[in-house]
């Protein structure tokens, strides 16, 4: 076997992690993140974090852990565990996504860290999460997510959004569907590498056929992978958190890409992915960002074009 493909295999049995409590919103989550886990036939992790010294030992593990387990596995997840850790929540999730595949949480609670994803306590997790985080949600309080539907992307000519749109490609290629919506947004003004923002001098129609453009850069390669995509192109001058909420509502999963900031001054989860992660109608993926070197080249290029 070569060093690449025992890479692959490699990553390929990293499991996929899900942070519970005992919420109705974290079985939610657990039995999402089942799904996906059979459709990788990746190994399937329910965490429970008690937040005591790491001194203290761990409690056993409570009932309705264990019964979110036997239900994950019903729901085809064949490798299937429970583990109770003791910690800060969000460090110790930190540091099972370095050996993850997924991490997965629910995103209402009525108590604990997991109903708290939508305000500024777990942003640190949502930004420094070193595997894709996945944000499982459904309309509102007390209804289960979609378990069917399209995988929507946003899609920009950054190295995060191409991360975002190879992940959704793969997820897309899997599901019962096998439909990809690629969700690109325009607009006359954008922001350079310090952040600042400019209005470019360009027609409309041209800014249009140039999102067109970068629409099918980053689809080409994707789609030479996974030919038999059905795919549903949308080039739009609008915000990306707007056209994204608008084609979400029938989304299986909405996938993006985390940007680096460009200055400490901002905040370090972008206010598409923040939007994203307390209104859609879906679970959210955020994709981790590229290294900084190649997200500068990417953006840099972004910029030039523009201003062709």
């Amino acid at each position: 076997m070569t060093q690449a493909a025992m890479a692959q295999t490699t990553f390929e049995r990293r499991p996929v992690v899900v942070g519970v409590d005992d919420s109705d919103s974290a079985r939610d989550a657990a039995l999402w993140a089942a799904d996906l886990a059979a459709l990788w036939e990746a190994p399937l992790c329910l965490t429970h974090v008690v937040n005591r010294a790491g001194t203290v030992p761990a409690p056993k593990s409570p009932p309705w852990l264990r019964e979110m387990g036997a239900a994950a596995e019903r729901a085809g997840a064949a490798t299937t565990t429970t583990q109770v850790r003791c910690g800060a929540p969000i460090d110790q999730l930190l540091d099972l996504s370095r050996r993850a595949r997924l991490l997965a949480l629910g995103s209402y609670g009525d108590h604990g860290w997991s109903g708290m994803l939508a305000g500024a306590t777990a942003l640190p997790l949502v930004a420094d999460c070193a595997c894709p985080l996945v944000v499982v949600r459904g309309q509102s309080p007390g209804v289960p997510p979609p378990r069917g539907g399209p995988v929507v992307v946003g899609v920009d000519d950054t190295a995060a959004g191409a991360k975002a749109v190879e992940f959704a490609a793969h997820l897309a290629s899997l599901s019962e569907h096998r439909q990809l919506v690629a969700v690109h947004t325009w607009s006359e003004l954008v922001r350079d590498l310090a952040g600042h923002a400019h209005r470019l001098d360009a027609d409309p129609s041209e800014l249009g056929r140039r999102g067109a453009e970068v629409l099918e850069r980053r689809l080409r390669p994707v789609l030479s992978q996974h030919p038999e995509l059905r795919v549903e192109r949308h080039v739009l001058p609008d915000t990306p958190l707007r056209a994204l909420l608008d084609h979400a509502t029938r989304a299986w999963l909405l996938v993006v890409g985390q940007r680096r900031s460009s200055s400490e001054d901002e905040p370090p989860l972008g206010s598409t992915s923040r939007g994203l992660i307390g209104f859609a109608p879906c679970p959210v993926a955020v994709i981790p960002p590229a290294p900084a070197a190649a997200e500068a080249l990417d953006t840099g290029q972004m910029h030039e074009e523009l201003r062709r």
